[in-house]
């Protein structure tokens, strides 16, 4: 699951960025609500899960993406 999380935020900001658990998506990627909404989506579609929209308002970190992705995430 982490990975796919991880290709999918490598897709969306580039391979060349650093992806650690405390990367910030807007501070660190250059991201904005929008770039969440959208990585919000691919991940869905990737790991065929379904995330609530108001899991997703506060998230800020990498770590955070990956923790809530987890928690809907039931294949892994």
């Amino acid at each position: 699951m982490n990975e796919a999380v991880l290709t999918v935020l490598k897709s969306h900001f580039g391979a060349d960025k650093v992806f650690e658990d405390s990367t910030n998506i807007i501070d660190d990627l250059g991201g904005d609500e929008f770039d969440v909404v959208d990585i919000i989506i691919q991940i869905e579609e990737k790991l065929s899960i379904s995330i609530p929209e108001e899991e997703t308002f506060n998230l800020q970190t990498v770590q955070q993406l990956l923790e809530v992705v987890g928690k809907h995430n039931v294949q892994d």
